[in-house]
């Protein structure tokens, strides 16, 4: 791996900013056949198509055009990448329509590559933008 981990998560993050097509370029750069992604809670992906299609049914689902992702703090410890992070959906027109904090977890093997990506956010923060609360017990 030339790069450090750390340099290639922050890359990925950053193409989010760049629109749909730089972010599917990214996702297919850094997944293997068998990376798993986790938004813990809600859904679970495996692979690039799978990863491919629940994001562009949350895309559908939220109204936004692209994410921009601003990262708190980033650290690792080998080939495992922590992550704090504010996502805020932006609409085609430019207006941020909800921003909300994640955790984020990325495990690379030695090549580079994703093996595992697990986020956790607060469910009531991805209710709140389709306009309800989550179910309470």
């Amino acid at each position: 791996m030339n790069r450090t981990p750390v340099d290639i998560v922050s890359a990925f993050l950053d193409a989010w900013s760049e629109g749909p097509e730089p972010l599917e370029k990214a996702l297919r750069a850094l997944f293997r056949p068998d990376t798993r992604w986790t938004n813990m809670g809600l859904s679970e992906t495996i692979g690039v198509d799978e990863a491919l299609a629940l994001g562009a049914r949350f895309e559908a689902a939220m109204g936004y055009a692209k994410i921009l992702v601003d990262t708190v703090h980033i650290a690792a410890c080998g080939n495992i990448v922590l992550t704090e992070r504010i996502d805020r959906l932006v609409a085609a027109d430019g207006r941020e329509i909800a921003a909300f904090s994640i955790a984020g977890v990325f495990e690379l093997d030695d090549d580079g590559k994703l093996v595992r990506w697990r986020d956790y956010t607060d469910p009531s923060a991805i209710a709140a933008i389709h306009g309800h609360e989550p179910d309470k017990d």
